[in-house]
């Protein structure tokens, strides 16, 4: 039962801990709390689930992580705008694989889709991140022609439904790159070897994947949002991790040749309000991005996430 998960709210005031544990009440949690990573006890935390809500200051959440255990989960709670290259360095640590930003927009809901994400292992689907979307529209694709025509309809889609130009064409390039690696990236033999690896991208263009790849795309007042499914599960957090470094610190300009396959997940994280990516590993990845349809600018995604079911270890990266 959920009221048997041991969980606790760090916040630097009442004023933040208290709408949280709200929240958390919903779901029928009853956490503990605690204002202040001061007053953390000496001993390690029997939490299950730690929600910790502060300014995004790294020595404070080091100080959190000497007293998590290895096996809890925590859940970053940070200000709106916090820049991506410090909420990957916080989703580096293996315990802490969401952070989201607290913001008046949307912050709460965020919480509430993450929490009941961890306690029900349902981690798949795209309504879950866009609140009171419409019906979740499906297509299934095994090659570059199949991705040429459902990147047309969504696109179609997405005007008919009132979403600007400028925003369609963002999700239009943020579809053509996970479809992309779904399709080419993401296969493997029965070794666990890439099987498009010592293919050329031009060949690669006239090749099926070996089992289908979905996408699925839904609508709402305010949010558009896409979900690209392969079968294999072979993305992992490391890989992202690695990627988005391989991004945000290279002295290089920004670019294919200098980035290769990495640009592609940086462009979707710095362009997108959710950024989330579903594990079964060897057999399902699931990449979700959320647009807001009021085209304001991103620094940032409001969510970035792993989930990784059932729960498989993950191993820590070193982003610093």
């Amino acid at each position: 039962m959920q009221s048997e998960v041991k969980s606790i709210v760090i916040a630097d005031s009442a004023e933040v801990l208290e709408p949280i544990e709200r929240s958390l009440a919903g779901l029928g949690l009853k956490p503990d709390r605690m204002i202040g990573v001061s007053y953390l006890p000496p001993e390690p935390l029997p939490h299950d689930l730690v929600f910790f809500a502060f300014s995004a200051d790294r020595a404070e959440l080091k100080a959190l992580l000497a007293m998590v255990r290895n096996r809890a989960q925590l859940v970053a709670l940070v200000p709106p705008d916090t820049d991506l290259a410090t909420m990957a360095f916080f989703l580096a640590d293996p315990r802490c694989n969401h952070v989201l930003q607290l913001d008046d927009d949307r912050g709460l809901d965020r919480l509430v889709t993450t929490a009941s994400k961890l306690l029900s292992g349902d981690i798949f689907g795209i309504e879950k991140h866009v609140p009171q979307a419409e019906e979740v529209n499906y297509f299934r694709l095994t090659n570059y022609q199949g991705r040429s025509e459902a990147i047309d309809r969504i696109v179609a889609f997405a005007e008919a439904s009132k979403v600007r130009r400028t925003i369609r064409s963002t999700i239009a390039q943020v579809c053509e790159e996970l479809l992309m690696n779904a399709l080419y990236n993401a296969p493997v033999d029965e070794y666990g070897r890439s099987m498009f690896a010592n293919v050329t991208p031009k060949d690669r263009l006239e090749l099926d994947s070996p089992r289908p790849v979905s996408i699925r795309y839904v609508n709402s007042k305010t949010h558009f949002g896409v979900a690209v499914r392969d079968r294999f599960g072979t993305l992992t957090k490391e890989t992202v991790l690695r990627y988005l470094h391989k991004c945000l610190h290279s002295r290089q300009q920004i670019d294919g040749k200098t980035l290769g396959a990495g640009l592609g997940l940086y462009l979707i994280a710095s362009r997108t309000r959710e950024f989330v990516i579903n594990i079964a590993p060897g057999m399902a990845t699931e990449v979700i991005a959320v647009f807001s349809k009021r085209g304001a600018a991103v620094r940032s995604p409001g969510t970035l996430g792993v989930y990784v079911h059932p729960g498989a270890p993950v191993e820590a990266v070193s982003v610093a």
